[in-house]
């Protein structure tokens, strides 16, 4: 265990170097760095309008549909008050 170990470490090291010397050391990022991070920028803003939008299309949504619950449970209540009603009238005229 202790080999696989010590080659795991040599090899984590030695990545890790390669890296250094591939990317190299500046101050400052490139222009084609500076490009993506505004790109990236740009998709996020993107996004997150998109996501803004839709979280307010969705509150409307469940606005109506409770709106409409709500007009529904009234005209249940109309149609069983009405057949309590020819109930009454049908049990009423065969007396």
């Amino acid at each position: 265990m202790s080999k696989v170990f010590a080659i795991s470490r040599y090899v984590l090291v030695g990545s890790f170097v390669a890296m250094c010397f591939m990317t190299g050391c500046t101050k400052r990022p490139s222009e084609e760095q500076l490009t993506q991070l505004e790109e990236a920028r740009a998709a996020v803003e993107s996004a997150e309008k998109k996501l803004a939008e839709l979280r307010e299309e969705r509150m409307n949504l469940e606005s109506q549909l409770s709106q409409k619950q709500a007009i529904l449970q009234e005209h249940e209540a109309e149609r069983d008050d009405l057949r309590e009603k020819m109930a009454a009238r049908e049990s009423g005229g065969t007396e």
